[in-house]
């Protein structure tokens, strides 16, 4: 199933998706139904069926036009004197405070990376997902290459992967922990000092010029709450989604 080509479907498409978030807040992933959609639209099922062949598409497009590669990009247009070492754990710490205030995007995330329901999904948007899953990895990965060639960080490319899937990881584990609300206090506590000192030691066991410190990400993450709190509406939207759906498109726009 195709995105939209032109203005007009965009906004139908992305009006549907609306809908679709709100019957996930009210009733989560597994209960709402997919002809619900189409009734909270005020519109029929054959306009439904013109923009997503199932549940599954639906589920992708709302991870989709929510991920943070969608919005890192403008961040880093906004804070252009951010060093290395910021890049270094941008990824990292954006997403965190991204699923802090929107639980629905870690849910998302959650369903729409488990291979036994992306599969379900039409091939068009599988391609989408997978190239920006890779592009959320390269944000992750290509800032550590990037410290290596400068020389603020000692390591080989087996060390630069190894680091790369470390965080990688950690963030998946921690933020998946952080958001079921099931882990009592004594195995996981959702505080931001516990996660810096986790990062900090993940980073810190490879050779930096300079230490990966709990100060710096402290100030990092604060602007990226001032970031956040603008709001920047046109971000999800299937426009801004397009336009980084292609996966050479998505490394021409990180290394710019």
């Amino acid at each position: 199933m195709r995105c939209p080509s032109n203005k007009i479907d965009a906004l139908r498409c992305n009006q549907l998706l609306d809908v679709a978030e709100q019957l996930i807040d009210k009733q989560g992933v597994v209960s709402f139904r997919f002809a619900q959609i189409a009734k909270g639209a005020g519109c029929s099922t054959n306009t439904l069926y013109k923009y997503f062949e199932s549940k599954e598409d639906v589920l992708v497009c709302l991870f989709l036009r929510n991920t943070t590669s969608s919005q890192i990009p403008i961040f880093i247009k906004e804070n252009p004197d951010l060093n290395i070492y910021e890049h270094a754990v941008l990824s990292i710490l954006f997403t965190f405070e991204v699923v802090k205030r929107s639980p629905i995007f870690n849910i998302l995330r959650v369903v729409s990376i488990n291979s036994m329901f992306w599969q379900l999904a039409s091939s068009d948007k599988v391609e989408i997902l997978r190239n920006r899953v890779n592009l959320f990895w390269s944000r992750i990965k290509r800032p550590l290459e990037i410290a290596v060639e400068r020389g603020e960080l000692q390591a080989t490319q087996v060390e630069v992967d190894d680091l790369s899937q470390a965080l990688y990881f950690f963030l998946a584990g921690a933020t998946s922990s952080y958001q079921s609300r099931l882990m009592d206090e004594q195995y996981f506590i959702a505080d931001d000092d516990i996660g810096y000192r986790h990062i900090s030691r993940l980073m810190n066991h490879y050779q930096w010029r300079q230490p990966i410190t709990r100060e710096m990400m402290q100030g990092l993450s604060a602007r990226i709450q001032v970031f956040l709190d603008k709001g920047h509406g046109d971000i999800r939207s299937c426009e801004t989604c397009l336009k980084i759906g292609k996966q050479s498109e998505c490394r021409q726009q990180f290394n710019q």
